[in-house]
């Protein structure tokens, strides 16, 4: 049985292999959020913890036009992952931390 989402978060057209838009829009929390992403939900999910603070709210996300969430998690479960994409080697999850460019 799935949760009903606070969040929902839906996936928009791929814009470049592997990158699709996303939209989040929560009119009674006054948030719209958008953006690029290979990881629509995860990268949802930090910018609502980002804009909302801590909370124990769930996001899902969607394809256009569907009802049904092709996946969801919990915001601060999300906002702390991010998908490890080797060249070889299995792909997982890990622990996110944000990219710092070298001076």
């Amino acid at each position: 049985m799935m949760i009903e989402p606070t969040f929902k978060v839906i996936r928009g057209a791929e814009t470049s292999h592997g990158v699709f838009e996303w939209t989040c829009v929560c009119p009674a929390m006054g948030l719209d959020l958008r953006g690029k992403s290979r990881q629509p939900l995860l990268d949802a999910c930090r910018q609502i913890k980002h804009a909302v603070g801590s909370t124990d709210a769930v996001a899902a996300i969607f394809r256009d036009g569907r009802t049904e969430a092709d996946l969801s998690c919990h915001v601060e479960a999300g906002a702390a992952l991010t998908v490890s994409e080797p060249d070889k080697g299995r792909i997982k999850f890990v622990a996110y931390s944000e990219w710092k460019p070298l001076a």
